[in-house]
């Protein structure tokens, strides 16, 4: 592999993942609502997540998908669907909060989306969840390795090597940059009202509703 690709290949994973997206909307929530702890390991959810990625794409899985309109459709509807029940899910406490009367759906999966976890280990294994479900339901991500990834690769060497070198490099500069989000935010939030981190989470969620109508709006020749 050139040393230059592989600069060209950190150079584009640190800017998308510094760009706010899905994923580090989610960091960013889960932050402020249940601690660094929760954001972290939503965290290593996404980084497990890639790592699958770099695995189907190194099998030629995620090329299947991209090609048949049928799978890519599914991928597609699950992938917005997910997004905009976590966008309302973070809307939501707003949303009750400026009820008078008493929740009707406090039994309905809103609730339980934002219910406080009963340990720190349930709060770990259901934030690490949340973190794989939302990387993995995006056909986004499946189309970054299938049409970015290979631009880095040289056919001619050892390709599996290279997924590997390039995987690590992406956890390297990934990792760091999500910490961050999520101690920041934890951070941010002990300083912070409670109204105050429901306004930003509620706009976050509502960043991830739009994704979500405009993922579904994709095509599959898009």
């Amino acid at each position: 592999m050139d040393l230059s690709a592989l600069a060209l290949f950190a150079v584009t994973e640190f800017v998308l993942s510094l760009t706010p997206g899905p994923a580090v909307l989610l960091v960013m929530s889960l932050s402020m609502r249940s601690g660094f702890r929760a954001g972290f390991m939503a965290t290593l959810g996404i980084l497990a997540t890639n790592a699958m990625f770099f695995t189907l794409s190194a099998l030629g899985v995620g090329a299947l998908i991209i090609a048949s309109a049928t799978l890519f459709t599914i991928v597609k509807w699950v992938g917005a669907a997910y997004l905009i029940y976590l966008g309302i899910g973070m809307v939501w406490p707003l949303l009750r909060k400026g009820r008078r009367t008493p929740d009707p759906m406090s039994s309905t999966a809103f609730q339980s989306l934002n219910a406080p976890m009963h340990s720190k280990t349930a709060t770990g294994a259901r934030a690490f969840w949340k973190g794989f479900a939302l990387q993995a339901s995006n056909p986004k991500n499946i189309a970054f390795f299938v049409a970015i990834l290979p631009q880095f690769i040289d056919p001619t060497g050892n390709v599996p090597l290279q997924l590997l070198v390039l995987g690590v490099v992406s956890v390297l500069i990934e990792l760091p940059i999500l910490m961050f989000y999520a101690a920041a935010f934890t951070l941010s939030a002990r300083i912070m009202k409670d109204r105050v981190i429901t306004w930003i989470e509620a706009i976050g969620g509502g960043i991830l509703v739009m994704l979500g109508v405009a993922l579904a709006r994709t095509s599959h020749d898009a």
